[in-house]
């Protein structure tokens, strides 16, 4: 495999409190935040190429089962609140929390190389503009693919391909959530059944595409929409079905049995990376750690107190990590390959330290940027104004790549 597989996922929609949700019993899970954490220290270590643990790539895994879980519960939860989910709601406030930070970080890393490494600007500038387009994955499987994977593993922003399957599923879930409601409405289904049926069968077929092409490509089961589509439902299904395992989890033996698989899921999760890249992937195999993903979550819904794996996960630091996840993982590789640029000397241990120092940068960002602008009024208020302000961020690294593209 030559493209680094990397991704955080995207923030909590609540503001940090716990909050009824009907059938959930609370929106905002501490444990999962924990999880994003050790999904994003399971990716240092690949990215650093520690040896044996560079299979920490399964740190993708993990925050796709999250992204699909907590997206699925927000849209649920809305179309049992008020009927209906709107999508410019929907899409303005994963305009205000996702798009600021990564362009932030696309113009801070383009604008670097330029000085840096002037000669690599231009390859940097069309990886900016796949980034911006969201179809960084559908990049570095276009034309040439060894010359574009060979490219692609130099590159500083290889990572967002990550971001782009999830926005590629962000745009298209709620679509299928109306739908589906709409067709249960007319039938007099359960709303909660119909969509764990649709999401089932398609996170099926997408489990299928990805056993058959990944032996054959492996890139393009690697990076392709629709061989990872079945990590989003595998978090979506769990998030169906939340409240049932709510109330299952009220006999002491069932919860019992939760939180050992929780566990059970937690040292699948973390040996995965010990083995996974002596073989295709994902494929098949990507069930181990996903499924480990889905025990841990699970297992979150039982509880979180003493002797839970939620309990572990909920700890201050691990949270304060997984809020931080996902700048942190967007300037990860930029100031690894920065560092370099600069003449920091090569080596695993020197990029697991740069990974851990890129939390600096990362956290005055989100104090500058990302919460500024998720959280302000004048724009939270209104969705045309998130939207808008989604489509001004995008525009400055558009912009500047452009301009290099020209000059170039």
């Amino acid at each position: 495999m030559t493209v680094e597989g990397v991704r955080p996922r995207p923030g909590r929609e609540s503001t940090g409190r716990a909050a009824g949700t009907g059938g959930h019993g609370r929106e905002f899970h501490p444990d999962v935040e924990g999880l994003r954490a050790v999904a994003l220290f399971l990716v240092f270590l690949s990215a650093a190429g520690v040896p044996l643990l560079s299979g920490g790539v399964i740190g993708v895994d993990a925050f796709f089962v999250i992204s699909g879980f907590l997206i699925t519960g927000l849209l649920v939860r809305e179309v049992e609140r008020t009927g209906t989910v709107s999508l410019a709601r929907f899409y303005a406030r994963r305009a205000r929390r996702i798009i600021p930070s990564a362009a932030f970080v696309l113009t801070a890393t383009l604008a670097a190389v330029l000085v840096l490494a002037p000669g690599t600007a231009r390859a940097l500038a069309q990886d900016v503009v796949a980034a911006c387009l969201q179809v960084a994955n559908w990049w570095l499987l276009a034309g040439d693919l060894e010359e574009l994977s060979a490219r692609a593993a130099a590159s500083p922003l290889k990572h967002y391909w990550t971001l782009a399957v999830e926005e590629q599923f962000y745009v298209l879930w709620p679509l299928l959530v109306i739908a589906v409601t709409a067709l249960a409405r007319r039938r007099g289904w359960s709303l909660r059944r119909s969509l764990f049926g649709a999401l089932l069968g398609l996170s099926a077929v997408s489990l299928a595409v990805s056993a058959l092409v990944t032996p054959a490509a492996e890139l393009l089961g690697y990076l392709g929409t629709g061989s990872r589509a079945w990590q989003f439902g595998a978090g979506g299904l769990l998030a169906l079905a939340a409240p049932r395992v709510v109330a299952a989890c009220r006999e002491p033996r069932v919860r019992r049995a939760v939180v050992a698989g929780g566990w059970a899921g937690a040292l699948a999760l973390g040996t995965s990376a010990l083995w996974v890249v002596s073989l295709p992937y994902p494929g098949t195999v990507a069930l181990v750690p996903t499924l480990g993903a889905v025990a841990v979550i699970a297992a979150g819904c039982a509880g979180t107190g003493r002797g839970t794996v939620g309990g572990v996960l909920s700890h201050p630091v691990l949270r304060f990590c997984g809020r931080l996840s996902y700048v942190w993982y967007l300037w990860h590789l930029p100031v690894i390959h920065l560092a370099h640029e600069a003449g920091v000397p090569d080596g695993w241990r020197v990029d697991l330290v740069l990974a851990v120092l890129s939390g600096l940068p990362a956290l005055a960002t989100m104090l500058l940027v990302e919460r500024p602008l998720r959280f302000s009024p004048l724009v939270a208020r209104s969705d045309r104004r998130g939207l808008l302000t989604g489509l001004v961020a995008t525009a400055v690294p558009l912009t500047l790549a452009a301009a290099v593209l020209v000059t170039g």
